[in-house]
């Protein structure tokens, strides 16, 4: 047959614990976030949420009594645990003053574990490992505390140090414990360097069915400070049991001058008066006169002794000393309490209204702005992924474009353009045969050098100009409007998508292009045969052809090499300057004719050759970063939507649980007097 807390217990679980699953997903995927990123800012919270549910899951699955001890450092809050567990404890909670709850329960045999802010955990075999890790622990976080001090910032471990200690577990023998089902929990000293283990125990008992135990000593019971925290946990705790350790071994100064037994050891009632009223404040005095709070002057070292020795050290009739007599008192009216139906009443009660904030909690996480912002995130990656596939789609029609033959269709204009910027090359170019022509009559150089030195270089001058001309308008048609406009028209939007500008190209291009037509020989061929020459009387003596004569001036046909006189020039090929000027400016005319045509048709190709192979090299730039970018947003795109997905399954278990706890609610949080003293469910409906 079930009880009512049995009951409670089991349903509450049904209800909760689904809860988790979901978050350790979250919790993980926020894990493998980038630290930049803005959901990344939730992990702190969601571990933190998922600590504080779990511990409730625990807390009421196992019908657990927390019992909260707190108060200054070095008031005998260790003390107090070896006399409730009557075990010794105190060797680990005070192990070394770590900012971190310390969590006693009874087990059979013993076992620590440790529980960092990132939600793992490790166990321990024994006591001498875990003392090991938590001085390393200590000093380190001691480091990053002084290390975010210095910059000027709030210390909070979840976000600064993950790997801080946040709960330690232990089991161990300790049948007072087993017999109440009672957890101690230690808590951080107040006051202390490291404020935040105080607020993370008054976040971890929000609302929580908890009796709590403020342990001070006489020494500072009168010191305001002392109680500055105390009206949080007032509101905090149902039930709160204030403990004056006491030094009875203290020794004053008599009026004799001996020493002698202090006002704690004499009459330790009096502190307490004293304390009630005079140093009570308005909230202190509220909670004691409602018996919510209640004050026992125990010598807690005394105590704990006694009953750590156990019951054999007790002698029957034995009148224990006040003191003593008030920690059973004390664990009397503590045990009275935890199983007392207003207890019950606030267990019950507590646990609905503590996971009805925590499932609120996760309602805010799930609505929060970097949750929101997911949402954008995902719509801008679907976005960038329609972009980056568009421009692919268009580099691949570029990429298949007829780049050369379209560009080709303007190799006319070029021609005439150029044709038009050459007008006076031809007459300048015939000048310069003069003068080289002129010039070699007065010099005693060969044929060939006339038609290699000199000519050649008026003609290589002629070519390079018409090359300079042809390159220059290829750069001016290929990279104007009119150019840029017969591409545009051709090829539609897929420039703009890819960002690329056949024209922008040409312009940077200009000047850097080169063509076959720069290094072409250009020595003109005029064979001697043009050119009379005057016989002497010897050739006539000996009947000499004009092939002959021809021969013994200029040197063999295809190589007129010889040397002749600047005298010979003058007396036999004077008659013949005329016919070898009229062959040059032949040979010029139509030396011009075919190398523009030639240069600038080359000079162009070379032009398109040069754009072409370049639109198509920053095609495939465009198409290996955009088939890069295409990827990493699809992959981005998918972990963002796992996330979302996640979030929406979280959000869901989190609605089904709240609805289930607003479904419970009325049935067990205020329980009747008579309903809270049945045995069973069914009892109780019976009435």
């Amino acid at each position: 047959m079930k009880t009512i807390l049995s009951q409670f217990c089991e349903e509450f679980g049904e209800r909760v614990r689904p809860l988790l699953v979901p978050l350790d997903r979250f919790a993980d995927q926020l894990a493998r976030l980038e630290g930049g990123t803005p959901l990344k800012r939730l992990l702190p919270e969601i571990i933190d949420l998922r600590h504080q549910i779990r511990t409730l899951v625990e807390k009421v699955a196992g019908q657990q009594a927390y019992v909260i001890i707190f108060g200054p450092l070095k008031s005998g809050k260790s003390t107090l645990m070896n006399g409730l567990s009557a075990a010794y404890v105190s060797e680990v909670t005070t192990l070394p003053a770590y900012p971190c709850m310390v969590y006693v329960a009874h087990a059979a045999k013993p076992a620590f574990q440790i529980t960092r802010y990132d939600g793992s955990s490790e166990p321990f075999r024994d006591l001498d490992s875990m003392r090991t890790l938590m001085g390393r622990a200590h000093a380190d976080l001691a480091r990053a505390i002084r290390d975010v001090e210095g910059r000027g910032e709030d210390f909070d471990p979840a976000t600064h140090m993950p790997r801080a200690l946040r709960r330690v577990d232990v089991r161990m023998p300790a049948e007072p414990l087993a017999e109440s089902g009672a957890v101690l929990v230690d808590t951080p000293g107040l006051y202390s360097r490291m404020k935040f283990g105080y607020d993370l125990m008054t976040r971890e008992f929000r609302d929580s069915a908890a009796s709590a135990i403020f342990v001070v000593k006489t020494d500072n019971l009168f010191l305001e400070q002392v109680f500055d925290e105390f009206s949080d946990l007032l509101r905090l705790f149902s039930r709160i049991f204030l403990i004056v350790n006491l030094d009875t071994t203290k020794r004053d100064l008599q009026p004799d001058g001996n020493l002698g037994p202090s006002l704690e050891g004499r009459d330790p009632g009096r502190i307490i008066e004293a304390f009630e009223s005079l140093a009570m404040n308005a909230e202190l005095k509220a909670a004691w006169e409602e018996g919510r709070l209640k004050i026992y002057p125990i010598d807690l070292l005394s105590a704990a002794s006694r009953r750590l020795r156990g019951p054999e050290m007790a002698v029957d009739g034995e009148a224990l000393p006040p003191t003593l007599a008030a920690f059973g008192e004390f664990t009397t009216d503590l045990t009275h309490y935890l199983n007392s139906t207003e207890y019950l009443a606030a267990f019950l009660g507590d646990s609905l209204r503590q996971g009805s904030y925590l499932t609120s909690a996760l309602e805010r996480v799930c609505l929060s702005p970097p949750v929101v912002e997911l949402g954008r995130e995902i719509e801008r990656r679907k976005a960038e992924i329609d972009r980056s596939r568009s421009v692919l789609e268009a580099a691949r029609r570029l990429e298949e474009f007829p780049w050369e033959e379209t560009l080709a269709k303007m190799r006319d204009d070029v021609v005439r353009i150029t044709r038009e910027r050459s007008g006076d090359l031809r007459r300048k170019t015939a000048e310069a045969a003069e003068g080289a022509l002129a010039r070699w009559y007065d010099g005693d150089e060969s044929f060939v050098s006339l038609l290699r030195d000199e000519l050649g270089g008026v003609l290589g001058a002629c070519r390079d100009e018409l090359v300079a001309n042809a390159s220059d308008v290829a750069a001016t048609v290929l990279g104007s409007d009119v150019g840029g406009a017969m591409v545009r028209r051709d090829t539609s939007d897929d420039l703009e998508h890819v960002g690329l500008s056949v024209a922008a190209i040409a312009r940077e291009l200009r000047g850097t292009v080169h063509s076959a037509a720069e290094l072409r020989s250009v020595v003109p061929e005029i064979p001697t045969r043009l050119i009379p020459v005057r016989r002497r009387w010897v050739d006539w003596l000996l009947f000499r052809s004009q092939a002959a004569v021809r021969r013994a001036v200029f040197g063999p046909n295809d190589t007129p090499a010889r040397r002749i006189p600047r005298e010979v020039k003058h007396k036999r090929l004077g008659a013949g300057r005329v016919a070898l000027g009229e062959a040059i400016r032949t040979r010029i005319d139509l030396f011009f004719a075919e190398t523009l045509a030639r240069v600038t048709g080359e000079v162009y190709g070379a032009h398109v050759a040069a754009v072409s192979g370049q639109v198509h090299e920053r095609l495939r730039k465009i198409s290996k970063e955009n088939a890069s970018r295409f990827e990493s947003a699809e992959e981005e795109l998918a972990n963002l939507q796992a996330l979302r997905d996640e979030i929406a399954r979280l959000d869901a278990s989190r609605q089904s649980a709240a609805d289930a706890l607003a479904r419970l609610t009325p049935t067990y949080q205020t329980i009747p007097e008579e309903e809270a003293e049945e045995v069973t469910l069914e009892g109780a409906a019976a009435d």
